[in-house]
């Protein structure tokens, strides 16, 4: 009878490190997996996010005109009965005139607001189709740039919010803010004397023409 051999100590040293080694293997994959997943429904959560804030603040901004258009003393009515303030009172809705205006794209204009001043400018609004929209425009559209500067002559710091600007296409639609934008270095505010520029980019559905807004003017 064959005795029988035990096997030596180094085989079993390495069967354990490679099953040890399948193990991390397979926790990595799992990790991965459930990383991605989430990454994607927070991208999606953020979409919504934006477009609903998009859509919002074009029906608050043509809801304002129209009231302004049609209701005898709305500044006073909405400061001595919803206690809100002027409707003049703040950054987004106040230039130097106090009304509506439309520029041609490379125009500056004023905005004020106690301490707070600023030059705005639209430089471009155009078709670039080597941009890259993200995953969640929809299908066949344009990338739109919008390229923006601000400068800021106050006396203090402008926060600079990519939401100010609102992006229209020829028949009047709001275009979605791409995700792709905050890919570019977007400031976080405009320091007292800087002057900022960024690129926003928009999901179009057509060629145009467009026209961009920032509070109560347009640039075309």
């Amino acid at each position: 009878m064959k005795e029988t051999q035990n096997r030596p100590f180094y085989r079993l040293l390495w069967f354990w490190i490679s099953m040890a080694s399948i193990f991390i293997a397979i926790v990595c994959l799992a990790v991965a997996a459930a990383f991605t997943s989430k990454n994607g429904v927070t991208n999606k959560k953020i979409a919504s996010m934006s477009k609903s804030y998009s859509e919002e603040s074009s029906f608050n901004k043509k809801f304002n005109e129209y009231m302004m258009s049609n209701v005898p003393n709305y500044d006073s009515y909405v400061d001595g009965y919803l206690g809100y303030g002027s409707s003049q009172s703040t950054i987004e809705s106040s230039t130097a005139s106090s009304t509506d205006f439309t520029e041609k794209f490379g125009s500056s204009q004023s905005f004020s607001n106690d301490d707070t001043d600023i030059e705005v400018n639209v430089l471009s609004a155009s078709i670039d189709s080597s941009v890259t929209l993200s995953s969640e425009a929809e299908s066949g559209s344009k990338p739109l740039v919008v390229t923006v500067s601000i400068k800021n002559t106050g006396k203090k710091a402008f926060s600079f919010n990519t939401h100010d600007f609102t992006a229209y296409d020829s028949e009047g639609s709001v275009l979605n803010l791409d995700l792709n934008t905050y890919d570019n270095d977007m400031p976080d505010s405009v320091n007292i004397g800087q002057v900022v520029q960024a690129k926003l980019y928009f999901d179009a559905k057509n060629d145009g023409p467009f026209s961009v807004t920032f509070a109560d003017g347009t640039w075309k």
